[in-house]
């Protein structure tokens, strides 16, 4: 059976830390009593008493974590992980009675049998060796107790050893999970932001061609001069777009040339204002976030019965950027929130969340306030930027 990747890095580095722990803790232990009680002496043969269990835990451990754990971490059957539970600590069990009682470490003779053990002869001793050997293989036919102190303890440690690595599993599970869910949900929103984009785009170039096909029975020429404007603004939609950002200088030129390109429609009566600042800061905003609002300036603030008049005003403040639009309003009854209005209020939920601000006034005059946070760029891509505009 195949297993999916399911041990992270962190999880390997928390596993290590934690046997190092229940390994260096026994022996530490066993320092520390030899110096504190004069009757036990530390012994490496003790240490290995005490070490060889802890190596069977260990690999209880190994087999949980790599081939039971998963099974209810990543296949979520909890019948079948509660079998092979059940199974791991019965070998385990089995392992404790057929293992022998193990022996006491460390303690040192008590002091009458040392001094009885000088006034043997040689050959008493030797007597004394026979028998104490016998006494030892009798005690190893002894039946080992079913439980002891010793063993609640082993198994009581594996358990706890084996619900650290389940609540590990878990928790790096989550966390991994998480990170994934974070990751789809950011993807999901660049998704969301091109389709958004692109509806935005047709609604942008449908507006134009409807403005070039009214110039083209007024006036021809201007109609051919408009084409190369739309060529160029074709230009941008297809290459920048699509990215994250824009410069600020870049966003002043395509209203300008947006500007440009609608006041040819209208006669002198409209008053058609746009203020920039002439030092532009090295900052972006998100592409074609204020066309909308433009365009719907032009749509509902231009009459061709009274004079209109439509003002723009775009401005670096404590490193936000603030964009105001004031126009007249038409006696004409549009549709309530067009597409390119809909889109660039969720548009600026999906880029800006709560840091945007976004003020609509909609009585005698239509007003829009939009602050939105200033994004730096770096020098190159300002440059970049820059000699792009100078070629629109």
């Amino acid at each position: 059976m195949k297993w999916p990747k399911h041990t992270s890095k962190q999880e390997t580095i928390a596993n290590i830390l934690l046997w190092s722990v229940m390994l260096i803790v026994p022996f530490v232990g066993m320092v520390v009593l030899s110096s504190l009680d004069n009757n036990y002496e530390f012994r490496w043969i003790d240490a290995g008493h005490v070490l060889k269990p802890l190596l069977v835990i260990l690999l209880a451990f190994l087999i949980h974590n790599y081939f039971i754990a998963p099974i209810l971490i990543y296949k979520h059957n909890k019948m079948r992980y509660a079998v092979m539970l059940t199974v791991l600590l019965m070998a385990f069990v089995a392992y404790q009675c057929n293992s022998g009682p193990p022996a006491k470490p460390g303690m040192m003779p008590p002091p009458e049998h040392a001094q009885m053990t000088k006034q043997y002869s040689h050959d008493k001793s030797a007597r004394h060796a026979e028998s104490k050997q016998h006494i030892s293989q009798g005690r190893m036919h002894q039946p080992h107790p079913l439980a002891t102190p010793h063993d609640f303890t082993m198994f009581s440690l594996l358990v706890f050893s084996l619900g650290a690595n389940l609540g590990m599993k878990l928790y790096f599970k989550t966390q991994q999970d998480e990170q994934q869910l974070a990751s789809l949900e950011k993807e999901n929103l660049r998704q969301e932001l091109v389709y958004l984009r692109y509806q935005v785009n047709p609604h942008f170039l449908m507006n134009t061609l409807n403005n070039i096909h009214a110039l083209v029975d007024i006036d021809p020429s201007e109609a051919k001069s408009s084409i190369v404007h739309l060529s160029k603004f074709m230009r941008y939609l297809l290459y920048d777009s699509d990215k994250e950002y824009i410069t600020l200088q870049q966003a002043i030129d395509l209203v300008n040339q947006y500007i440009d390109l609608m006041s040819k429609r209208y006669c002198d009566s409209v008053d058609i204002r746009f203020e920039a600042p002439e030092q532009v800061p090295n900052v972006g905003l998100a592409p074609l976030i204020l066309m909308p609002f433009i365009e719907n300036a032009f749509k509902h603030g231009v009459s061709y019965n009274k004079p209109s008049f439509i003002h723009m005003a775009l401005s670096v403040q404590d490193n936000r950027i603030c964009f105001n639009c004031i126009n007249s309003k038409n006696d004409i009854k549009h549709e309530v929130g067009g597409v390119g209005m809909t889109n660039v209020v969720k548009r600026l939920d999906l880029i800006y969340g709560d840091q945007y601000t976004l003020r609509v006034d909609d009585k005698e005059q239509y007003s829009v306030c939009l602050t939105v946070p200033a994004h730096h760029v770096g020098t190159a891509a300002a440059t970049k930027n820059k000699n792009l505009s100078q070629i629109y």
